[in-house]
Parts: structure tokens; sequence; C-alpha cells
């Protein structure tokens, strides 16, 4: 059994402006992030590492950070646990790529980097493997990351496993960019790979296809608020290839990201939503909050006042204020007839004078408030 530890998307050296003064714990703690990786690749005694692309947040990591790097794979090295770093689009092998200025792999005879975009095969004759990546070569780019495999003849490869290393966005509407390093889903079932170990989107998730196992690692800490969905944050995956491809999803991080929102029309006073939000508090939480709906003009909605009571209830809490102001008269003289606004409230006044009972009466009251706003462009649905 040849079992392979697979992350990615560490960013080391993020800086966290929106964490405010738990900025710092939070770059310590990418940091740990990596430690908790080499512990685990050398308690499962994997035999390889892989990191899918973004190792660091940018080219310019600081020299502790390096040094940190560099002192982990050398206990990897000493573990005798082979490692190969792909470079992604925060760490890209452009002309300027940490990857050019600094030597990962001197000294240390289990640790590749591919640093070469045309050196796009590495063999692992110990394991029977073939391992196959190309570096990104920019943040942006509508080159497909495994477009080159189609260069090769898979079946004369005579390994009898088949893996692959990507760092780029699978093509699903509406969530990818087709500049971002497009990956087509029919690319997965034709790679004619055993795995393939996806970077660049934060969030675990499962996208095998056909014969083939694919799945992104996500970020092993909390990177970026957003994850692209599956299982979000705070994982690496272990790989074991036997007969059958097995993946096993591990967690790594104690933080998560909880993201939700609030319609203040269900609630009478701001007490309410406090207490909502005191629900959720978790030291390990970063909390996204987003407050919608009509809020009764007597109901003052703080924002900044919300985050600075809850601040020392979570990691970190953002508070987003999408509400709109329950008008007390909407008049029809405020909106002339011509226009759609107009058109829209003279039809429902018309419909509350006919309504049939105070139940009806109200819901087209509701209504009449929250087309008015959304009309005006204030998205409160």
């Amino acid at each position: 059994m040849l079992k392979i530890i697979h992350t990615g998307d560490l960013h080391l050296g993020a800086k966290f402006v929106s964490f405010g003064k738990n900025a710092s714990l939070q770059r310590r703690a990418l940091l740990d992030s990596f430690k908790k990786i080499v512990d685990v690749a050398i308690l499962e005694k994997a035999q390889l590492l892989l990191i899918s692309g973004d190792l660091f947040d940018s080219n310019f990591p600081s020299y502790e950070t390096v040094n940190f790097v560099k002192s982990e794979l050398k206990k990897l090295d000493e573990a005798r646990i082979f490692v190969a770093i792909l470079p992604g689009t925060h760490d890209c092998l452009s002309n300027d790529s940490i990857y050019k200025r600094e030597n990962f792999a001197e000294g240390l005879s289990h640790i590749y980097i591919f640093d070469d975009e045309k050196v796009v095969k590495k063999e692992y004759p110990e394991f029977n493997l073939s391992l196959y990546a190309q570096a990104n070569t920019a943040n942006k780019s509508k080159k497909n990351p495994l477009g080159f495999l189609s260069s090769f003849d898979l079946k004369n490869d005579s390994s009898k496993y088949k893996v692959a290393m990507a760092h780029g966005s699978v093509q699903i509407e509406g969530k990818s960019a087709d500049d971002d390093w497009p990956i087509q889903l029919s690319d997965i079932s034709k790679s004619g790979m055993d795995y393939i170990a996806f970077g660049h989107w934060h969030g675990a998730q499962d996208f095998s296809f056909g014969k083939t196992k694919a799945w992104y690692c996500g970020s092993p800490e909390i990177t970026y608020k957003e994850g692209k969905g599956g299982l979000g944050q705070g994982y690496v995956m272990e790989v074991d290839l036997l007969d059958n491809v097995e993946v096993k999803q591990i967690k790594v991080s104690e933080k998560n990201v909880k993201e939700i929102s609030f319609d203040m029309g269900i609630f009478s006073d701001i007490d309410g939503l406090y207490k909502e939000i005191d629900k959720l508090a978790d030291k390990n939480t970063i909390l996204v909050v987003e407050i919608l709906g009509m809020v009764d003009p007597s109901i003052f909605v703080d924002a900044k006042k919300i985050e600075e009571d809850f601040e020392d209830k979570f990691f970190s809490i953002k508070v987003k204020d999408n509400s709109s102001l329950k008008l007390e008269e909407i008049a029809e003289r405020d909106y002339p007839e011509e226009m759609v606004i107009g058109q829209f409230i003279r039809s429902i006044n018309e419909k509350i004078s006919n309504a049939k009972d105070e139940e009806e009466k109200e819901i087209l009251k509701d209504a009449l408030q929250i087309g008015v706003a959304e009309l005006e462009g204030k998205e409160v649905l």
C-alpha cells in the first residue's frame, strides 16, 4: 500500500488585515498548520507528501517563514518521506518566484520542486509511481493546468500508479472564471490518472470523475473567508493507493467559518438580534453576519457597534448591514405614475383596498414595503 498526504493552499505569510488584533495569531496558526501536516505525515507513515500550490501567500515571504519551511522539510527528509511542491497562483513560477531565489531541496534528497515549467513528470521508482504536474507561471491564465497531459502516451507509462497535481479552477457556471487556470470535468475523466491532487479552492471537496479520483484538499487552516464550498477549510487528504483509491479527510484546524443572514423583520428590537448572535459565540469561529429585511424606524442597526460588542466572543466577526428602513408611509404622489415603481405602488394599493381581510391586507403592506425597497436598488430580500 502507498500512502500519500495531499495538502495545499497554506498561504504562509498571509496578512489577515480583516482579523484586526487577531491577525498575528492567525499568521502563526498557518505556520502551525504546516507543522501539524508534517507531524501527520510522519505519524501516518506516509511515503509521499504533495503540496498542490500556494504554499506561500506571495513570492515574498519573510526570512523567518522561509527558514521555518526549510526546517520542516528537513524533518520530512530525515523521516524519509518524499515531498513534491507545485508553485501555485500566489507563489507562481514567475521571474521573481520564491522558488527561483531559494533552493528548498538543497541537501535534501527527498524534496522535489516543480521549479521548471518544462519539467512535468517526476518518477518515484521506489513506489512504482509517476507524478505529473506543471508549475503555474502567473496568477491568472486561460491555460488548462492539466492540458500538458495530452502530450504523454500514458499507455506506455509502466508505472503502476499515476498521480497528478494541478492548481486551477474546475469550470462550473457562476462559480469559476475562464482566466483562473480552467479545468473541465472531462479533463479529469480522460486524464488517465489514479488520483489528481487539486489546489486553488480553499474548501475541501470531491471532484472524482470517471475512473479518476480527484480532490481539492482545501486550506488546512483558515486563510480567506471564501472557500468555494465543499467541506470547508481545515483539512488535509490522506490518499491510500490500493487496487481502489481510498481518500480520507483529516481535520487539522479547530477553526471554522460560519456565514449567516438575519432578517430584521422578525425582531421587535435590537436585543433579539443580539441574542441570536450570542447563541453562536465560539472563540474558534470566524463569523460573517449579513443583516437583511425591512427595519422598523424605532430600531437602530449599527454594524460597527455589533462587531465591537461581540469581538471577544468570536475569533473574528464581520457584520454587513444590507437592511432597509421601513417607510412610515409610501405616498403615490412621490412616485409618478409613468415610472415602474409608481405603477407598482398604485397596483398594490388597489389590492390593499380590495383585500378580503386584515391578514391579506398586512401581507400586501409588507409586499409594498419590500417591493419599493427592491425597485430602489436596496436588495432587502
